[in-house]
């Protein structure tokens, strides 16, 4: 989940660490908000939105973006299930993947000036929060491709419902401070992960690291630019 490293000991059960990913999405959130704040003495301000764009990336090992990257190089290849799968293993990054991790950048970088600039900081903790609780539900609703069984199979927790434990714990945390703005937000959260998790059932046959890898980013980038909107649509 990130780059900060654990005892082994923690980690010899590590199905059930699924049920602490919304957890580990508020930790990261809450390492956002001081990096932000860190980064707010810079003398440029472009300096600080950049920073804090390059940690989201840095802090998980850039994996989510590469699950980004192999998805769209798969996913917009047009091909059948088997060719799209193997498009998606091959470690080299097509066109698709370059445009995909730009244009998420991009977007997140945008969405993160817009949380500066109306000091809606809350969304750098709920933004990663709600994009690791969207690793949960996949996780648990959704079948994972036969191929990726052996690779990532104590991840894939399918019908293990005690593991969503602690997936409302973000969305408890937006009806606290804002109940219409909790309510929005778990509709489009619901919309869109609904979505593409159909999409990867239909494209695919169910998920696979890379995909989780993609819809993580998706999530993440799209609540940055809610973030940075919040203001305007909830004063």
């Amino acid at each position: 989940m990130t780059i900060i490293p654990i005892p082994s000991r923690a980690i010899s059960d590590a199905g059930r660490q699924v049920l602490y990913f919304p957890l580990v999405g508020l930790f990261i959130g809450c390492l956002l908000y001081g990096i932000d704040q860190l980064l707010s003495l810079a003398p440029y301000p472009e300096v600080r939105i950049i920073g804090c764009v390059l940690f989201l990336a840095v802090i998980s090992g850039a994996l989510h973006l590469d699950g980004l990257a192999d998805t769209a190089d798969g996913f917009f290849s047009h091909q059948s299930r088997e060719q799209t799968l193997a498009i998606m293993k091959d470690s080299r990054i097509g066109v698709m993947g370059v445009l995909a991790i730009f244009f998420c950048v991009l977007l997140k970088l945008t969405g993160v000036s817009g949380i500066i600039r109306s000091e809606s900081f809350i969304w750098f903790v709920i933004a990663p929060a709600l994009a690791r609780t969207a690793q949960v539900i996949g996780l648990v609703f959704v079948d994972h491709v036969p191929s990726e069984r052996i690779l990532a199979a104590t991840f894939y927790q399918q019908k293990f419902f005690f593991l969503l434990l602690l997936c409302p714990l973000p969305f408890a945390i937006l009806f606290f401070v804002n109940w219409m703005m909790g309510l929005l937000t778990l509709m489009v959260f619901a919309l869109t992960l609904g979505g593409l998790l159909f999409y990867f059932k239909n494209k695919i046959g169910g998920i696979t690291g890379d995909t989780l890898g993609a819809a993580t980013e998706i999530i993440e980038t799209l609540f940055l630019l809610v973030g940075g909107m919040s203001v305007s649509i909830f004063q």
